[in-house]
């Protein structure tokens, strides 16, 4: 296993581009992958240009770097989770898109966070956070979220899969991996539902990547989820977590116990990368660099350390 690192984490106070300056950082610290975002639908014309594809790739190279996976921000694809077809098909072109950049940029992996249903409202504007009262403004003592009355879930399901099978064609036309990533309070969020739906797109295209504290946030226990998802897994995001509301702790700060984990890895034989994702940190680079090297010490006691390969 390699370890890897976000951009995101850098680019304080979200996802925004630019991120020349972040891969610099990632590569700084010694990082052996690092994960690309397109945050806003704009970027995939205006910032993923030819030239600036080209200069990212230089940098990561320059560190001996890979690039782990390019990921798709949620809000580019809201329409996956749409009825009308016009609706649907805007996001299957800003998919296709991204996986074209994606190959471009030198990935074999493209990410999206799976979608909640767009008649869905809560206090805040990104619903999976929306797990505790407290983290909406103004208070509210109860856990609170807006959904029509009868709603259709086994219809939006279906319709949703619809639409994750068009994706995971295009990614076997692209010759990449196509990966969902669990949230809270999504249509595919859970470790059961990701193999539901693995039940009906059962291309070897279709993974998911592997977020660990939003696994804890939905009270899963890691390993056991690991022996579920099994070769599922083709990316993993590392967070920790207090079990309560804080989920974006540097590994090792919180309740995961990360060497059962990595021993579940080992044992389904996962070699991929283990990828940081710590936003919204002041001072990012000292708290990546600790959690980094707890990391590593646990990798090379598990023998499963892939720095050098």
């Amino acid at each position: 296993m390699k370890l890897g690192c976000a951009v995101g984490c850098f680019t304080y106070p979200h996802y925004d581009a630019p991120y020349e300056n972040a891969v610099k950082t990632i590569g700084e610290l010694g990082f052996q992958g690092v994960e690309l975002i397109a945050a806003q639908k704009e970027d995939l014309e205006h910032y993923y240009t030819a030239e600036t594809i080209q200069s990212l790739k230089d940098i990561y190279l320059s560190y001996g770097m890979e690039l782990t996976e390019f990921v798709l921000y949620a809000n580019l694809v809201t329409g996956l989770m749409e009825r009308e077809r016009s609706r649907k098909q805007e996001a299957y072109d800003i998919f296709k898109r991204g996986v074209e950049k994606a190959v471009c940029l030198g990935t074999d992996k493209v990410n999206i966070v799976s979608n909640w249903p767009n008649e869905m409202h809560a206090p805040i504007e990104y619903l999976p956070c929306y797990f505790h009262p407290s983290l909406s403004s103004p208070f509210e003592p109860k856990l609170k979220m807006e959904l029509p009355l009868g709603y259709d879930a086994p219809g939006a399901w279906e319709n949703y899969m619809d639409s994750l099978k068009v994706l995971t064609e295009i990614c076997e036309d692209a010759g990449v991996d196509f990966l969902v990533e669990g949230h809270a309070n999504v249509v595919v969020g859970t470790t059961d539902a990701f193999l539901r739906a693995a039940d009906t797109i059962k291309s070897p295209n279709f993974g998911t990547n592997f977020d660990t504290a939003w696994q804890l946030v939905q009270r899963e226990y890691l390993p056991w989820s690991v022996y579920k998802l099994k070769d599922r897994i083709r990316h993993v995001h590392l967070r920790d977590g207090d079990g309560m509301l804080c989920y974006s702790l540097p590994p090792g700060a919180g309740i995961i116990d990360w060497r059962e984990f990595v021993r579940a890895l080992k044992a389904v034989g996962y070699d991929g990368f283990l990828s940081f994702e710590l936003t919204g940190y002041k001072e990012p680079e000292q708290y990546i660099a600790k959690a980094k090297a707890y990391m590593e010490n646990i990798l090379k006691e598990e023998n499963v350390w892939g720095a050098g390969e």
